[in-house]
Parts: C-alpha cells; structure tokens; sequence
C-alpha cells in the first residue's frame, strides 16, 4: 500500500502554476505597455523565420517547469509501500514498577567495592535483565507520590534502556504510591494481546517502601490485578538493618533503619500467584531477576510488524531530470 510520510506538502502543489501564471501576466503586461516602435529591416523575413521555431518551443517549456516541481514537492511528502502483517511470536509481557521514592537514595548495596543507593543498583541489574530479553515485550513505570508510564509495552530494547538510564532520584516526588503504581501497570498490561494465561503477563514490583501516598490502596489495586489475570512479582529492595543515608554533598550520611512492608509485598504476591522476594544484596537482586525470566512463554500478536520502503527517489530523480532539461532548452540560442 502506498503511503505518504509528510503529505502535508502537496498543499504547496498550486504555488508552480501560480509562480507561471504571475510572471506570464507580467510579461504580457510589460510588452503591451512598451512595445518598441516597428524598424524597418531588409531581412526581415529572414528574421521572422529563425525566430519562429524557438518561439513555438518555448511555448511547450512551462510544462517541464511545472511537472517538475510537482515532482520535487511528491519526493518532499515521502512516497512510502508500507507491507504489514500481523506477526506472532513466543514471548512474555514483563511491565516493571521501579521505586524512585526518598528511600531509595539508601546506600547499602556495594558492586565492584563501590557503594551504591539502591536505586543505582537496581538499574544496573534490570539494565542487564532488559538486555537479555529476545522476544518479550517490557514496559517500565515509575512511581512515588504518584505512578507515571515511563514507555509502554514494546519489543524494541534500545528504547527502553535509554528510557531506564534517565530515571533519578525523587523524579516521581518523595512518597510511595504503591497501589497506584500497581493499578496504572495493570491498566498498561490490559493492552497485552498475549494470547494464553496469565503466566505471560507479568507485574514485577521494584520497591522499598510501605504505601505511604496515593487514593489506591494496594489491596484494591491487588484485586484488581487478580481480576485481570496479571501476576505481581513484589521485590522488597534494601534490608532491615541501620544502612547510610546521604544527607547532602558536605555532611556524612546518617544511619538509620529503613525497613519495608514485607507482611504486604508477601500478600500482594500471593494473591495474584506471583512470588515475593527480598533483594538485601546484589546477588540476590540477579538470582530473582533470573527467576522471574523463567516464566512461561506464549503466543503474542504484533500488528506493528511493518515494513516500509522509501521512493522519494524516484519522484526526486524524474523531477530534477525535467529541471535539467528545462533549463538547457532554455539556453537554446539559434544564429544566423
């Protein structure tokens, strides 16, 4: 099917024969108003005659002016042949709800004898996990206060690491909103077209905080998940124990305890026949990320599986040629 990427250019089709049509008429007008007086020449025969060839030429040369700039302007709108097709694969749906809350500036993770927040760490090891993936599809979310979709379900990878390496620190605010985050990943996977159970559409909740924000509480957001078949995979990130919280560039970090809400992770897996899990290290963070990916694979239908070809080329090449040719007979001189 042919398609055009910038159609948006074909209003300017009319400007060629307007361009023609004004100079015509001031051309017209300026002969009439200053016709030279008639001389008398003793080969004025001669005259009429070799001019009477290059006149009639002339007449016809407008028409190469005007389809070849119809032509450029139909290479600037982008001629494409789109082919799609509907394209079915084994995969998984995976959306990811990551944490970007106060809490998660804690830094008691250490990778390579470096210290790390957990946050820091966190996009280390899903970086690695989205890398890996052939075939399935990720969504990432990220939530605090409240829940915002930071890419929508999609195969393309690239994307969503780039997407990953942007998120920060209290982006979201400071809170944590986990039954929103919860809700809005379950609205995102309503629009997997995975075809089979739930095993192929995966929640994986990255946090570790309680509910501390938001107007949906988790246990109706966790209901809701259950309702539409999408698994929740609760990650409790951090460990109970006092851990270094940064307090700014100049003081030390204080030591606090900045526990989670196991008892509410556990039971929001559970519920759904997911799996809860506690990432107090790195590699423990690896070993769940490693079980999760084990879920089983199903059918899934890309209908943006396209294919498009670019012709501006070829308007692009016929247009310029009729330029040319255009302007060489234009030169065309004939003496004597």
């Amino acid at each position: 099917m042919l398609e055009f990427a910038a159609p948006s250019w074909f209003l300017a089709l009319p400007l060629p024969w307007l361009a023609w049509l004004g100079a015509a008429r001031l051309r017209g007008g300026t002969s009439a108003s200053s016709r030279p007086a008639a001389l008398i020449h003793s080969q004025a025969g001669v005259l009429a005659q070799l001019t009477a060839q290059p006149l009639s030429r002339r007449a016809h040369l407008p028409w190469l002016w005007i389809i070849g700039c119809t032509l450029l302007m139909t290479a600037l709108a982008r001629p494409q042949w789109v082919e799609s097709a509907p394209n079915t694969y084994k995969g998984r749906d995976f959306l990811l709800a990551i944490d970007v809350s106060g809490s998660m500036r804690a830094q008691d993770f250490i990778v390579d004898n470096k210290t790390l927040s957990r946050l820091d760490m966190l996009k280390r090891v899903v970086n690695q996990f989205i890398a890996e993936r052939h075939g399935d599809r990720i969504g990432l979310v990220v939530f605090a206060d409240d829940a915002y979709t930071l890419a929508p379900l999609t195969s393309d990878m690239n994307i969503v690491r780039a997407l990953l390496d942007e998120v920060r620190h209290g982006m979201a605010g400071e809170k944590t909103a986990l039954g929103t985050a919860v809700a809005l990943a379950v609205k995102r996977l309503q629009y997997s077209d995975a075809q089979g159970d739930s095993t192929s559409r995966a929640l994986i909740l990255l946090t570790d905080g309680s509910n501390t924000a938001g107007a949906i509480s988790p246990d109706a957001a966790t209901l809701l998940a259950k309702q539409e078949g999408v698994r929740i995979y609760t990650v409790g990130i951090g460990s109970h124990r006092r851990v270094p919280f940064p307090r700014g560039t100049k003081e030390t970090p204080a030591i606090t305890e900045m526990p989670f809400d196991e008892d509410l992770l556990r039971r929001m897996a559970e519920q759904t026949g997911g799996h809860y899990y506690t990432a107090s290290n790195t590699e423990e963070m690896r070993r769940i990320i490693s079980d999760i990916e084990q879920l089983e694979k199903t059918g899934i239908v890309d209908d943006a599986a396209t294919l498009r070809t670019e012709w501006y080329w070829l308007p692009l090449s016929i247009g310029l040629a009729l330029l040319l040719i255009y302007q060489a007979r234009r030169h065309v001189e004939v003496l004597p």
